[in-house]
């Protein structure tokens, strides 16, 4: 089981990030089948859920104010990302791979939550930069596009990419103070008998992927 201590300190909010023994979060189960319908193809666009079941077609990101519905994403390397306000208000799932990461779905995510009480992050099970290896031209181009960070943060040896280096540091501009990684590696973290921890595609898993998601408790659950 993997949870976030900050997130689970916000009253109200229900959230757990998958592995390979258990894709779906237990924590989720109670409200699974109302999740939304979504199809993630590594896209900047976040969608508003307000009904159970609700088809919400291309998405990266999703976020409600609405208890009871859960709000998911599947990833199997890429940073799943969870947003909660501290006032247990609204709540946000993330998919950001590396392409999300370079066109901003960080900032449109939050943008999306509008105003209101201070947002608190977690940064789930995510290739570390060890076992990310890039291309010399995708390395440059993230390199230029976080110039604000030193290059060692973005790449800590040559073509290897810290991607939640950058999903800190795009919550960091936006205004999120805290934040919280959570889980480890998904390609390298091995359990006591030495097994994958998580689901892995550049390991080599191709089958299916981990959730994680959160949603709003009705008040007085937790």
């Amino acid at each position: 089981m993997v949870t976030s201590s900050l997130l689970s300190s916000i009253p109200g909010i229900q959230h757990g990030f998958g592995s390979a023994s258990s894709l779906v979060p237990a924590e989720l189960a109670p409200v699974w089948e109302l999740r939304p319908a979504k199809r993630q193809v590594h896209g900047t666009r976040i969608a508003a859920i307000s009904m159970p079941k609700q088809e919400a077609g291309d998405a990266d990101g999703f976020h409600t104010k609405t208890p009871g519905l859960p709000v998911s994403i599947i990833t199997a390397d890429c940073v799943p990302l969870l947003l909660a306000r501290r006032d247990g208000s609204h709540v946000a799932a993330i998919h950001a791979g590396w392409r999300g990461l370079y066109d901003g779905i960080i900032p449109a995510a939050l943008a999306a939550m509008g105003e209101g009480a201070p947002i608190a992050a977690a940064v789930g099970p995510t290739i570390c930069a060890t076992c990310y290896e890039v291309s010399e031209e995708m390395a440059e181009d993230f390199a230029q596009r976080f110039n604000q960070l030193p290059r060692e943060a973005v790449l800590p040896t040559r073509r290897h990419l810290d991607l939640r280096a950058v999903a800190e540091h795009q919550l960091r501009a936006a205004g999120v103070e805290e934040i919280e990684h959570v889980g480890g590696c998904t390609c390298c973290a091995r359990d006591a008998a030495g097994k994958p921890i998580y689901r892995s595609y550049r390991r080599g898993d191709r089958g299916s992927q981990m959730h994680a998601g959160l949603y709003l408790t009705t008040k007085g659950e937790k």
